[in-house]
This record gives structure tokens, C-alpha cells and sequence, in this order.
């Protein structure tokens, strides 16, 4: 750390996401081999979202279920381009992200973008507003950010 500089606040990873093609046989399976059970299932509709810098609807299917202290996320695509589904045409099912919830989701996209990384995917719902950060060339993963709103 250079003299000065501010030593950051590690981030709480709250959720591990995977990309699945379809989350109703995704949660059996889970629930099958696991015991999960997922008392959140909802979709998201970003009719505003910005996927690649520009302006896209897109949806998602998501599932939640608990898994000790964090929780496991189940994403399936919906209507219009994602992230999502550019990872599973390229890798197929598997580990998509994981997600943290800030206090200061601005704050912490201008951190992010003094050390050169960029913005994959942004939207929100009533509840939050998150984006997909650049992530995966430096930690191997793509990371959410999430502020509630």
C-alpha cells in the first residue's frame, strides 16, 4: 500500500451465484442432492438495465436458498441480453458471480475505476441496485456489487 493511501474495507460476500439454462430443474436438482430448499424465488425485470454500456431490458429467473452464512443464488435468463446468458453460451452452467452489499454502490463503482475495472452489467428492482463488475480476468470471477435501497 502506498504511503497515504486509504486501506479499504474488505467486502462481505453475501451470495455465490451459478447460471443455470433452467431454475425450476436447477432448484430439484439442488434440493435433491443438497437438502435446499428456496424460500425466494423471484424474477427481476430491468426495463432501464445497461448491459455492456448500453441501454438494455433485460429479465432474470432467480432462486435463493441459504447455505450456512451466505447464501446460493440460481440465475436463469430471461427476455432480452445478459451477462447470464453470454456465460452460459460460453461455459455452460457454473459459477457465474459472487455478490457483496455496499453501504455506497457510487462510491464503491469509483473505487473500482481508479484501479481500470469496468462496468459488465447494471440495473435494479424496488429492492436494490446492483452491477456486475469486470472482475474475472483479475479474481477469477465476476463480482455484484448491491446497494438496498
Amino acid at each position: 500500500m502506498k504511503k497515504g493511501q486509504k486501506k479499504s474495507t474488505p467486502l462481505e460476500i453475501e451470495h455465490v451465484c451459478i447460471a443455470v439454462r433452467d431454475r425450476e430443474k436447477a432448484m430439484e436438482r439442488f434440493s435433491a442432492v443438497l437438502g435446499a430448499s428456496f424460500p425466494r424465488v423471484f424474477d427481476v425485470v430491468c426495463p432501464d438495465g445497461i448491459v455492456h454500456g448500453r441501454r438494455k431490458e433485460y429479465e432474470g429467473k432467480l432462486a435463493f436458498c441459504g447455505a450456512g452464512g451466505m447464501e446460493i443464488e440460481l440465475v436463469e435468463p430471461g427476455k432480452g441480453p445478459s451477462i447470464w446468458r453470454e456465460f452460459l453460451r460460453a461455459k455452460g452452467e457454473g459459477v457465474h458471480h459472487i455478490g457483496a452489499f455496499v453501504t455506497d454502490l457510487n462510491e464503491e463503482l469509483a473505487r473500482l475505476e481508479k484501479m481500470g475495472i469496468g462496468v459488465l452489467q447494471r440495473g435494479e428492482d424496488e429492492h436494490v441496485k446492483f452491477a456486475f463488475m469486470d472482475t474475472e480476468g483479475i479474481i477469477g470471477v465476476i463480482l455484484e456489487l448491491l446497494e438496498r435501497k
